[in-house]
C-alpha cells in the first residue's frame, strides 16, 4: 500500500460530471473510472452519499489509495494535497460538494491534435437537449458550491451551451467563482463582458497551449500559426487583470513528438505572463484516433527518445516540479541525476 499523508480531500469536496452523466470524485483517469452515480439516474443526494462515494472516502480516511492511479495523479504521487476549506471529512457528507466540475460538453472552437481530429460542434438537437437540462440537472449541483470548474472536454467560451451555463450560474449564484479550462483564444475582455464575469469572480484560468512558438502551435492546432498572436494578446490581457485580482493562472503542455523540444521555452513563456506551467504526458485514452505510439516519445524504442531525454536535462524544468505528472518528473530527475 502506498504511504501518503496528508490525505486527499477531493472525495469529500468535489465532483465531476461527464458526458453520459456519470459522476466522479476526481478525474476518471486518476481514480480508475470509479463512478459514484449518474445525474440522469440518481438525485444529488443519492450520488453524493452513494455506496461508491462512501467507499472512496472510507479508503482515503484509512490512507488506502487502491482506487487511485498513483502514476497519473500529480497530487497523490507527491503528497501535495492542500485544501483552503476546513472540511469535516466523513464517509457520509452532510454538505453538498464545494467544487463542481462540468466535463460533459465537448463543443470547442478549434481542432487540436492533442485531443481531437477536427472542430467539434453540438448538433442543434443536442444543444437544445443540454440547454433544457441546465436548471433541472446541472445547476442544482451548484447550490453549495464555491467554485464551478468548466470545462475540460470542450471550451467554455467556444461552446454555446457552456456560455449559457456560465451566464445562468453567475446570475443564480452570485458568490460562485469560476475556474475556466480553455484554449485561450476566446478568453478575453469581450467574452467576460458578454458573460457578465468580472475579474473578482475568477478563481483560476487554465489554458491549454502545448507550444512556445507560433510554428509549433501550428503543428498542434489547426491554423495555429494564424491564431498564436491572438493567444499572446489574450495572455497579456489576463496578466493585466490579474494585477488587481490575483487569481491563479496555469498554462498546460501535453508532451508529444511535435513539441517536446519546446519544454524549456514553454517554462519561460509561462514566466513572462506570471503563469504556472504544467506538463503532462501524452496518454493513449485522450486521443484514440491517432497513432499514439508515433507521438509517445517516452517509449525507449521511439526514434526520438534519446533526444527527448537530452531536453529533460534543462534545470529550468524543475522550477515548477509540483506541476509535473509523475512519469515526466521521474524522467527529469533521473536525467538531472537527482536519483
Amino acid at each position: 500500500m502506498v504511504e501518503i499523508k496528508p490525505f486527499c480531500t477531493r472525495p469529500f469536496e468535489e465532483i465531476e460530471i461527464h458526458p453520459a452523466g456519470d459522476v466522479y470524485t476526481c478525474c476518471p483517469n486518476w481514480n480508475k473510472f470509479y463512478s459514484i452515480g449518474n445525474i440522469y439516474k440518481n438525485s444529488i443526494d443519492e450520488i453524493w452519499n452513494s455506496k461508491n462515494a462512501q467507499e472512496v472516502r472510507k479508503r482515503i480516511l484509512n490512507n488506502d489509495y487502491s482506487l487511485c492511479d498513483i502514476n497519473a495523479c500529480t497530487y497523490c504521487s507527491q503528497s501535495l494535497f492542500t485544501s483552503p476549506y476546513n472540511t469535516k471529512c466523513t464517509p457520509i457528507m452532510e454538505e453538498y460538494p464545494i467544487i463542481v466540475k462540468f466535463c460533459y460538453d465537448y463543443e470547442c472552437n478549434i481542432a487540436c491534435s492533442i485531443c481531437r481530429d477536427g472542430i467539434k460542434r453540438l448538433s442543434d438537437e443536442k444543444l437544445e437537449e443540454l440547454n433544457s437540462k441546465i436548471e433541472t440537472f446541472f445547476l442544482p449541483f451548484l447550490k453549495s458550491a464555491k467554485t464551478l470548474i468548466i470545462n475540460s472536454h470542450g471550451d467554455p467560451f467556444g461552446s454555446r451551451h457552456s456560455r449559457l451555463v456560465i451566464q445562468k450560474a453567475a446570475k443564480i449564484y452570485p458568490n460562485l467563482k469560476f475556474d475556466f479550462h480553455t484554449n485561450g483564444l476566446l478568453c478575453n475582455e469581450a467574452s467576460f463582458k458578454n458573460l457578465n464575469i468580472t475579474p473578482d469572480r475568477i478563481e483560476k484560468i487554465r489554458i491549454s497551449i502545448h507550444a512556445a512558438t507560433a510554428q509549433t502551435y501550428g503543428k498542434i492546432v489547426q491554423n495555429g500559426e494564424i491564431y498564436f498572436p491572438k493567444l499572446i494578446e489574450n495572455l497579456k490581457y489576463i496578466a493585466k487583470i490579474r494585477e488587481k485580482n490575483p487569481f491563479a493562472l496555469y498554462v498546460h503542455f501535453v508532451i508529444t513528438k511535435l513539441n517536446y523540444k519546446e519544454m524549456p521555452a514553454f517554462v519561460r513563456l509561462a514566466q513572462e505572463f506570471g503563469a504556472i506551467p504544467c506538463f503532462w504526458e501524452f496518454r493513449q485514452e485522450n486521443c484514440a484516433y491517432q497513432n499514439t505510439d508515433n507521438h509517445y516519445v517516452f517509449n525507449p524504442n521511439h526514434p526520438l527518445h534519446q533526444d527527448f531525454l537530452e531536453v529533460l536535462k534543462d534545470p529550468i524544468l524543475l522550477t515548477y516540479k509540483e506541476n509535473i505528472t509523475p512519469v515526466i518528473l521521474d524522467l527529469i530527475l533521473k536525467q538531472q541525476n537527482f536519483h
